[in-house]
């Protein structure tokens, strides 16, 4: 499927070269449909981006854009989001570590495995699109050794009242260290009516993704060691020792093998994966609608979603990592996750009252697990089974200059629940300043690997039924003045925090050579602060674009408690660039470097098995800064991207780390591009 599309991108972008070779408002003709309301004169020539809508399921509206920014270089990686927060492993396709949190999180409790869920496309991220002419976009990025990344989207209407989208995203990736190789596939569906009456609306989509990724663990002791003095090493007697010279220096031996980084001893090659299908489907009819005000008064909507993960873990090599296995059969873990919700909405709009929105959802969750290690009562339950009725009300209202909204959300039973009243009010009482306030309560059941896990490794299963919800209660607020400054800030106090903790006796060296997690929670209260500063400075055909980070945490500790979520309490990014049009402004441009640092913290680490991350106090990472060059450039309707990522590994010391057993990435150049047609 991944050659296919290589191939049919390759003949798409010879067959429609002509049509890149003159402007978008010259090359397309208006349609009549799209222009309705205008007089003829202004029918022609006039069909811009704009016209081009993509839809999503949280209410957001967004245009085609193929302007070129640094916000376009932001978002130019694997995830097509801005990582301000996060830092990546070491390949592409991989996990992420986190450097905040957001607790702002409503869903319903699910499967768990977030690790495996970065990229991964829930129903929120799905869009929805209408376009006046067939629109095609491909993003291409290099990878790391043997591979690539192809993300293609065609979307058609084929009248003004139905459109429907293909999408797909391919990619492989073998990675500098050993075992690190990612591969997988992204299929996406979408389609949407609406009648030429607006009273009835209705829209699918479905989604096939595999995600697999090699497994190793992170670099061993000695690999740690090797990483960390390459080119240079010490040299070690019999007892592990430096030797020491004359001198008073210490011997060391000058060799820059391993900065080949497949000669660093790894601790495991094994194999996780994610697989996943889902068929989501919506009908919404207009009953009652007021033409004067153009207001829907009555509405009726129904939602349907069956969502089926497999989440697969094998092993043959049967390492040691995670402890004691149990019996003499290979590692091959396996888990089953079915989501299956009926969702009816019932909504009304009133000119003075708002839209308010009634729903009511049936949802059915199961979990399983193929792994029965052994005939023990211990190990009995190995599937939750969980039917949970929710009740919820949206309600939205406009202002001159104000917009409010509220929602709650009540289940109907205590178990795998999801509580929430959250309001948010936003508006532009003055000319070019917005602002932003809001505030949550949130009572969460745990996922379901907090709840429930089995394996092969005995220290890797649990059966917990008294775990408490966890809870959220914050308050948020944003402050922007255009696109120059924007202020945030985020406060929150969390109860009965839930959390997997690392069981390793790091006095005795144990943590070197095990990972042995086990569920945890919080009898103290957490409160969690962060302040986030944006602001664009333009000086001619300079900017200089900033954004800084600071947060805190506070949480009473125990005797022999763990120090849990840890952040780092700056982070920072400064980028400095150059734009300008050149060759009769025929190209644009733009070049500068990208500084990101944030300081040491005690990182939580990835454990492949429950592909989770475990907290842990024995080993701080940060405090290395990192340089980015870039050089970016657009031609009509094409953005070229190239980027020289961390320029600075090879002379600022290798102790960069993205958790305390898997290091950053080494210097490497990116090349990329991101192509649209419209025809």
């Amino acid at each position: 499927m991944q050659k296919f599309f290589l191939v049919l991108s390759f003949f798409l972008m010879h067959s429609y070269t002509y049509s890149q070779s003159s402007d978008l408002e010259r090359k397309l003709e208006a349609q009549k449909n799209a222009l309705k309301d205008k007089s003829e004169s202004e029918k022609k020539d006039t069909l811009t981006t704009d016209y081009y809508k993509i839809f999503f399921l949280d209410g957001r509206i967004e245009n085609v854009d193929t302007t070129l920014n640094i916000y376009k270089d932001y978002k130019f990686n694997f995830l097509r989001e801005d990582t301000f927060d996060l830092i990546s492993f070491p390949n592409s396709a991989h996990t992420y570590n986190k450097l905040s949190y957001d607790f702002k999180d409503y869903s319903k409790p699910d499967i768990g495995a977030r690790s495996k869920h970065y990229h991964y496309f829930e129903k929120e991220d799905i869009g929805y699109y209408n376009v006046p002419t067939p629109f095609t976009e491909i993003f291409a990025k290099s990878t790391f050794e043997q591979g690539q990344l192809l993300d293609m989207l065609v979307s058609v209407n084929l009248n003004p009242q139905y459109n429907f989208t293909i999408a797909h995203k391919g990619y492989k990736s073998l990675g500098k260290y050993l075992s690190t190789r990612s591969r997988g596939n992204q299929f996406r569906f979408s389609s949407n009516f609406e009648s030429k009456n607006e009273l009835f609306k209705w829209r699918l989509h479905f989604t096939s993704q595999n995600i697999f990724n090699q497994e190793n663990g992170g670099l061993t002791t000695d690999g740690i060691y090797f990483y960390e003095q390459a080119p240079n090493y010490f040299v070690l007697d019999d007892f592990g020792n430096q030797i020491e010279n004359e001198d008073g220096s210490y011997e060391m031996i000058e060799y820059d093998g391993y900065l080949d980084r497949s000669r660093l001893g790894t601790w495991i090659n094994a194999e996780g994966s994610l697989y996943s299908k889902r068929f989501y489907s919506e009908f919404e009819k207009i009953i009652l609608k007021d033409y004067n005000k153009n207001l829907n008064t009555l509405s009726i909507n129904y939602q349907f979603t069956h969502e089926y993960k497999k989440l697969e873990y094998d092993d043959p090599f049967m390492g040691n990592l995670f402890g004691e296995k149990i019996g003499d059969l290979g590692i091959s873990e396996q888990s089953r996750f079915i989501e299956q919700e009926n969702k009816i909405i019932v909504s009304t709009e009133l000119d003075k009252l708002g839209k308010i929105n009634f729903k009511y959802s049936l949802t059915n969750l199961v979990n399983n697990y193929k792994t029965n290690p052994q005939e023990n009562s211990d190990f009995s339950i190995n599937e939750l089974n969980i039917n949970q009725t929710d009740f919820a009300i949206d309600w939205l209202k406009n202002f001159s200059k104000y917009r409010f909204k509220f929602r709650y959300n009540k289940s109907l039973k205590d178990e795998f629940k999801s509580d929430y009243i959250t309001f948010k009010i936003e508006g532009e009482p003055l000319k070019n300043i917005k602002f932003e306030i809001s505030s949550a309560l949130i009572e969460k059941s745990p996922n379901f690997n907090f709840k429930l896990f089995r394996s092969s490794y005995k220290n890797y299963n649990w059966f917990n039924n008294n775990l408490r919800d966890q809870k959220v209660s914050n308050f948020n607020i944003k402050l922007a003045y255009k696109n120059l400054i924007v202020l945030t800030g985020d406060y929150n106090i969390i109860d009965n925090f839930i959390f997997f903790k690392e069981s390793a006796n790091a006095l005795t060296g144990e943590i070197d050579l095990y990972r042995l997690a086990l569920v945890d929670q919080l009898g103290d209260q957490i409160k969690y602060y962060s302040i986030k500063l944006f602001n664009k400075i333009d000086f001619g055909k300079f900017t200089l674009v900033n954004t800084s980070k600071y947060q805190i945490k506070q949480q009473e500790l125990a005797f022999g408690d763990l120090s849990t979520l840890n952040v780092p309490e700056w982070i920072t990014r400064n980028t400095i660039m150059y734009s300008s049009n050149i060759f009769n402004n025929s190209l644009f441009i733009q070049t500068g470097i990208t500084f990101n640092y944030f300081t040491k913290y005690f990182a939580d680490y990835y454990n492949p098995l429950i592909s989770e991350f475990v907290t842990q106090n024995y080993r701080e990472v940060g405090d290395f800064p990192r340089f980015d060059f870039f050089f970016n450039a657009k031609i009509q309707q094409t953005r070229v991207f190239i980027k020289v990522e961390h320029l600075n590994s090879s002379f600022s010391g290798y102790d960069y780390y993205s958790d305390p057993f898997n290091p950053y990435r080494d210097m490497s150049v990116r090349l990329g591009l991101v192509w649209n047609f419209f025809s």
